[in-house]
């Protein structure tokens, strides 16, 4: 056990309290402790993303009583110290999708249903565990559920007489398909993830077009059936997201701050590639993508510094030492160029650049 994880299940012992034998699970302990057992999956085998584990022990939280505050209190640390090492995205992507998941799962109607020795994630499992017996009749529940829907025989055709062909089965359930494809649509813009929604369709006993269960493969063929035809936020809005960065080119060479370009931006009404307001995160992406990254942190404080060395410039020549110089420029919170706070060896290479000369 490593240092964070025996943090985290130390929190996470203090958090439960006095119910912590009662309350962690087997597999929950497993997966606090060592995180997804890599090992324990064939190179064949798919194995389950950071978002599955996040949503499986949310789901643990709030079977317990837990409230989402502190579960999210709680998840943050853990899926930033010990969930990232099977995830490429940033600190700060982990912390916003871990909220989002949290989000989701309290309040919607997902309950914990780990399926004991056949969960996804091959943790820990133990006949002792508490709910043991609550979750092994959960799974065969659901075993059988899905058996009697695979081998359910077919209905006899009506006698619907001679030279009346039958409804295809695309056509016998394009009411419910429909109805299905709606809420698959809106449950992906809220950003749950597609195998919860297979999960929720079938809860729901929604059908494909076929009038079959859904399974994942379906539910991405469908949706990519769908983007194709909805031609997709990108090209609906991609000429405007075109004067919108030419304007915002423009602007960044004549020197405007972003967060300046965000207000002019918004204030014309331009949208950004998904139809949306603009926020200077947005903008510093888009930046990224034409090559601009920031359009660097020097213009971007240009102003601000200027303003700085005139000040310390003046107070140079009036043989202020350039220790005071840089406390007195630090007290009116003036940055580098590059944003950071002054320090004697920033402040003496700046004065060098003006030709100021060395004034000890």
């Amino acid at each position: 056990m490593s240092k964070n994880t025996s943090l985290h299940m130390k929190t996470l012992n203090k958090m439960i309290g006095k119910n912590s034998r009662k309350h962690l699970f087997p597999c929950i302990k497993d997966l606090v402790t060592s995180g997804l057992t890599l090992a324990r999956f064939s190179r064949e085998e798919s194995k389950p993303s950071r978002q599955d584990i996040t949503q499986y022990v949310a789901a643990w939280f709030k079977y317990i009583g837990v409230s989402s505050d502190e579960c999210r209190d709680w998840m943050n640390g853990y899926c930033v110290d010990v969930l990232s090492a099977i995830s490429s995205s940033s600190k700060s992507q982990i912390r916003h999708s871990t909220k989002s998941n949290i989000k989701y799962i309290f309040k919607s109607d997902v309950t914990f249903d780990c399926g004991c020795e056949n969960n996804l994630f091959k943790a820990c499992c133990e006949p002792s565990c508490p709910v043991y017996e609550e979750m092994s009749n959960k799974y065969k529940e659901r075993m059988a559920r899905k058996s009697d829907i695979s081998y359910e025989p077919e209905p006899e055709p009506e006698d619907i007489g001679v030279g009346v062909e039958r409804p295809p089965c695309k056509e016998k359930y394009s009411d419910q398909f429909e109805k299905a494809m709606e809420f698959a649509l809106n449950s992906a813009k809220k950003g749950i993830a597609q195998k919860d929604i297979v999960t929720l369709l079938n809860d729901r006993e929604y059908k494909t077009r076929t009038g079959k269960e859904w399974a994942y493969a379906t539910l991405r063929a469908e949706l990519r059936k769908h983007e194709d035809a909805d031609i997709s936020y990108k090209e609906k809005y991609r000429d405007r997201l075109e004067k919108a960065m030419e304007f915002v080119l423009n602007s960044a060479k004549k020197g405007v701050a972003q967060k300046d370009i965000v207000t002019l931006l918004n204030d014309r009404e331009y949208k950004t590639r998904t139809g949306k307001k603009w926020t200077y995160a947005v903008l510093h992406v888009e930046l990224k993508k034409h090559g601009n990254a920031d359009i660097s942190y020097k213009e971007k404080f240009r102003d601000q510094f200027e303003k700085a060395m005139e000040f310390a410039l003046n107070r140079f020549k009036k043989g202020d030492a350039k220790k005071d110089i840089v406390t007195l420029l630090n007290d009116r919170e003036y940055k580098t160029r590059t944003g950071k706070k002054w320090t004697y060896a920033v402040l003496q290479a700046e004065l060098k650049r003006h030709n100021a000369g060395e004034h000890t």
